[in-house]
């Protein structure tokens, strides 16, 4: 590289992983910017210049300062924000030195690097407009262009949706040049990247509330004018919106440089468009004067600066005309005729709708869309044939929690864009076909349109959305690394790591979670994304409470609501206000926790989010349920079943049905639990939600077992665990792990059960979930007592009885206190027994299941016939005939069996010897029938033992 030609080549100076850019005046860290105050950089660049010399303080700030006189303690602020910056401690010398009493030195080796700029299509001048180098005020004065005819102006899609899907008759007639794009962007090589350009928004010169409505309007037909053709990338008004948020730079003719280089950080945008507008009014005839500015980013110069004049009925001429000189300042020549059309069927039919539609697009995305709601329906009302309002009407009612009208909607806009272009087509498509959960079709036509535009990081990101919502993993883990192979800056966006962390909560792998999203949290923060560190800090909360650090969850839930608050997300601040009430509550806080929902509440129903209204009480009636409120849970529960069937949501309406199902289950009524947990899995069914059907698979399994249907039982279990291992959600593969050794122990094939149990504990393990480990150790624990092997029972019980305390699981550490009398007692320590056996009875009369309260009085019962002492062995006697009618009445032919095993059992020793035995074969027999082999074992045995005696 010849250093002699300065306008053909851009300087850096590189260390360590830091670059400077000259020309851009940034610091980057391996390609992301690193945000520096002027004055700091201007320090850091005076000390590289000079790398081993000593520059002294006052040479230092004589430069930075050239005609300011500062104190020396603005220098020493500057350099301990540099180190802080290049991630030096103050008592290192990685980079900067402190010199006592002179000054500092770089220490670090600099390195000096030159690059070609490419040629830009801006750069060439045309006669039609002056270009405007510097960023003062200037008199700009242009031609008029000649008129081109018809409009052809668009207003584009509301949001850029998380999913989208194809038409199969796009896919099928695009299929060898979508595949053949596709593979391109999948290998990483010759990505073709587009020009990008963002129009900012333009400043209402009149101030009127009345002609506010023009400013997103003017820019949404900008927009649609410059994304024709597909020559340019055109940032999405959502993500303007967004960055608007992070980074409030207000409207104005022209930016300045180190706005504009923010602005490029955060949307990879070459040029941005500025300007204002001024609607005269009625009184002059409705005549408009649109002042525009084409701004580079990079070099942080005025490209082009025009006027139009026009009116409010000939809106779309008006910025036709506006959006052909834009294109002819950026080299891309007009509109293509055979995209003419499609740009066309983007217009509503008249400026009254574009008003309600713009209007509209203003409150969706200032987070308001119960007042987008009305004005998106007024303009769908005066002109029906307008896909995008349909589109955009359908967002709003997605938002509201309406997902069935929603889905409606976006039928509408996708039966109504066959005259759109291609890439609008499957905007508008993709968001019927997402609301819908057609997540194949999803999948594919993310697939098709990043292969078609892969310069475009929203359709890859939006790839690993569906891929994930399809339970496709290896698809997810291939399009990741495929997004970070994408040339700098696009491989580094947050946006990445946030879809890799919701990835991996659906998966249950939260260590993979909370590594992604910090690393969200980190490249956001430096691009200063404020709306996207706080969602990402709330992924990042969800990993840290699920990885057993309750404290840390909290404080970065609590940090997280005060940003979303502060940026107006109400949607969000909610859902921070859920994830602390449900931490709180695992940590026992309840009436913290109750308080918490309650505020979720409030804020859903002010947003009117009648989705979040729903889960709120969802969530309410589960806190009812721990405060042993059976009626109360019940009731919560039916306000949210009714609330998630008025907005059409099958799988909230699911996940509550399983809640009740719980509360039934827990009070012993069987059949009534079975029937809403089948429910339950056919919503889930209908809905294409595979995780929430093999969790109701789990849990119709548990029911069938304990109803005495092994058989159908153990294939529930199969099932769910096919589904886990087909979805890679381990949390609840081991789930159904443990549900399959539990139905095998019964069946009595113990080895098989033990290898069953050993895979769920190595999951639970990997997991980090203690609490379930602790479960499993209680399964393994009781598989050792049924092999003869008390002492290798009280082994694995102590410690999971320890967690189980920690976890407030009061039912199953009755449980496992049940197991460890059972195990004491095996091993002759009889008062030990006694201890365990009454802080199960203890722990069980606060617990909520009927099913551990049998268990419970079965175990006792043993320990008491073991005392020897004749009330207590009449007391265990009539115990047991207690448990096994209540048992029967219930339905729990598990239970049953059991007590009347260990009632016989214990008759074998007395005077009814003979009646024992004739009932101990009765119990084998029906347990032989039944399929309960281990039951049916113990009962041979017993008969054998009292023949042989």
């Amino acid at each position: 590289m010849n250093a002699a030609n300065p306008q053909s080549a851009k300087r850096f100076y590189e260390f360590g992983p830091f670059r400077i850019d000259l020309t851009e005046h940034i610091l980057f860290r391996e390609n992301l910017p690193v945000q520096l105050t002027p004055k700091a950089f201007d320090t850091l660049l005076a000390l590289v210049e000079n790398p081993g010399r000593i520059l002294e303080k006052d040479d230092l700030m004589s430069r930075v300062w050239p005609d300011t006189i500062v104190e020396e303690n603005n220098l020493t602020q500057n350099i301990s924000a540099l180190r802080k910056a290049l991630g030096q401690n103050p008592e290192e010398r990685t980079y900067i030195e402190t010199i006592p009493r002179r000054g500092y030195r770089f220490v670090a080796t600099v390195r000096e690097r030159w690059e070609e700029i490419p040629e830009l299509i801006v750069r060439e001048r045309t006669k039609s407009m002056v270009i405007v180098e510097e960023e003062e005020e200037t008199d700009v004065r242009t031609s008029l262009l000649p008129a081109l005819g018809p409009a052809k102006l668009g207003l584009i899609s509301a949001f850029a949706v998380v999913t989208v899907a194809a038409s199969a008759y796009y896919i099928h007639t695009r299929t060898n040049t979508a595949d053949e794009t596709s593979n391109r962007a999948f290998a990483g090589s010759d990505l073709r990247r587009r020009p990008s350009v963002a129009v900012l928004g333009l400043r209402n010169s009149t101030g009127s509330a009345s002609t506010a409505w023009l400013s997103t309007a003017l820019s949404e037909m900008l927009t649609s004018e410059l994304a024709a053709g597909e020559q340019l990338r055109a940032i999405p008004g959502e993500s303007i919106s967004r960055l608007k948020l992070d980074l409030p730079f207000g409207q104005s003719d022209s930016l300045a440089p180190d706005t504009l280089a923010r602005i490029r950080s955060n949307l990879d945008s070459d040029y941005v468009v500025v300007g204002s507008f001024t609607d005269l009014g009625a009184m002059n005839g409705g005549n408009i004067r649109l002042d525009l500015r084409l701004q580079d980013t990079q070099k942080g110069v005025i490209v082009a600066a025009f006027g139009e004049n026009g009116t409010e009925a000939g809106l779309f001429d008006l910025v036709s005309h506006a959006g052909t000189r834009l294109r002819e300042a950026l080299k891309i020549g007009a509109v293509p005729q055979t995209q003419a059309a499609g740009v066309r069927a983007e217009l509503p039919s008249n400026p009254e709708v574009a008003k309600l539609y713009s209007d509209g697009l203003g409150k969706l995305r200032a987070f308001d869309a119960i007042g987008a709601r009305p004005l998106l329906e007024s303009a769908v009302a005066r002109d029906p044939q307008f896909p995008l309002a349909h589109s955009a009407l359908g967002t709003a009612l997605s938002a509201l929690g309406y997902d069935a009208k929603a889905r409606e909607e976006a039928k509408k806009a996708f039966d109504l864009s066959a005259n759109l272009n291609r890439e609008e087509q499957l905007v508008i498509e993709g968001r019927y076909r997402s609301v819908a959960n057609q997540w194949d079709r999803a999948q594919e036509v993310y697939r098709t349109l990043f292969g078609l535009f892969p310069d475009n990081l929203d359709y890859g990101v939006s790839l690993v959305s569906a891929e994930s919502m399809n339970a496709k993993s290896d698809d997810v883990i291939a399009t990741l690394n495929m997004l970070r192979q994408l040339p700098p800056p696009a491989n580094l966006d947050p946006r990445i790591d946030l879809a890799e962390a919701y990835w991996a909560e659906s998966i249950s792998d939260f260590r993979r979670e909370q590594q992604a999203s910090v690393r969200a949290v980190e490249r956001g923060s430096v691009l200063g994304a404020v709306l996207l560190v706080a969602r990402a800090r709330l992924a990042q909360a969800t990993a840290l409470w699920k990885l057993g650090q309750p404290e840390q969850a909290l404080a970065t839930l609590r940090d997280a609501a005060i940003t979303l608050a502060s940026q107006g997300d109400r949607d969000g601040e909610a859902q921070a206000a859920l994830g602390i009430a449900e931490v709180e509550q695992d940590q026992g806080d309840l009436a913290a926790a109750h308080d918490g929902y309650e505020q979720a509440l409030k804020s859903w129903r002010a947003a009117g989010d009648e989705r979040g209204v729903a889960v709120s009480l969802n969530n309410l009636g589960l806190l009812r349920w721990e405060q042993a409120d059976a009626q109360g849970a019940r009731q919560l529960y039916d306000q949210a079943l009714d609330a998630y069937r008025e907005i059409g949501d099958e799988a909230g309406a699911a996940r509550t049905l399983n809640n009740a199902a719980d509360v039934f289950y827990s009070e012993g009524e069987l059949e009534t639990a079975r029937r809403m947990y089948e429910e339950s899995a056919a919503k889930y069914g209908d809905v294409g939600d595979k995780s929430g059907l093999g969790e109701d698979d789990t849990n119709i399994a548990l029911v069938l077992a304990n109803q005495g249907n092994l058989a159908a039982s153990r294939g529930k279990y199969e099932q769910a665990v096919r589904i886990g291992r087909e979805l890679g959600t381990r949390s609840q593969l081991a789930e159904a792990l443990e549900g399959l050794g539990d139905v095998t122990l019964q069946q009595g094939e113990l080895e098989a059960a033990g290898k069953w149990y050993a895979q769920a504990l190595s999951i639970r393990r990997e997991l980090g979930e203690k609490g379930s480990m602790a479960e499993t150790q209680l399964d393994l624990a009781w598989l050792a007592l049924q092999q003869g092997r008390p002492g290798d029972a009280q082994a694995l019980l102590l410690p999971a009885l320890d967690e189980l305390r920690k976890e407030g699981e009061s039912d199953l550490e009755a449980y496992g206190e049940a197991e460890l009398a059972w195990a004491l007692l095996g091993q002759g320590r009889r008062d030990e027994a006694d201890g365990a056996a009454a802080r199960a009875r203890s722990l069980a009369e606060k617990a909520q299941s009927r099913s551990i309260e049998l268990i419970v009085s079965t175990v006792e019962s043993r320990v008491d016939a073991a005392s020897g002492d004749p009330r207590r062995i009449a007391e265990a006697r009539q115990s047991l005939t207690t448990v096994e009618s209540e048992a029967g009445r219930l339905g729990f032919v598990d239970r049953q069996l059991e007590a009347r095993l260990t009632l016989a059992e214990m008759d074998l020793k007395g005077p009814e010897a003979a009646s024992a035995r004739a009932r101990l074969a009765q119990v084998q027999k029906q347990a032989e029938q039944l399929g309960f082999g281990l039951i049916a074992q113990k009962a041979a045995k017993y008969i054998g033992q009292q023949g042989a005696n």
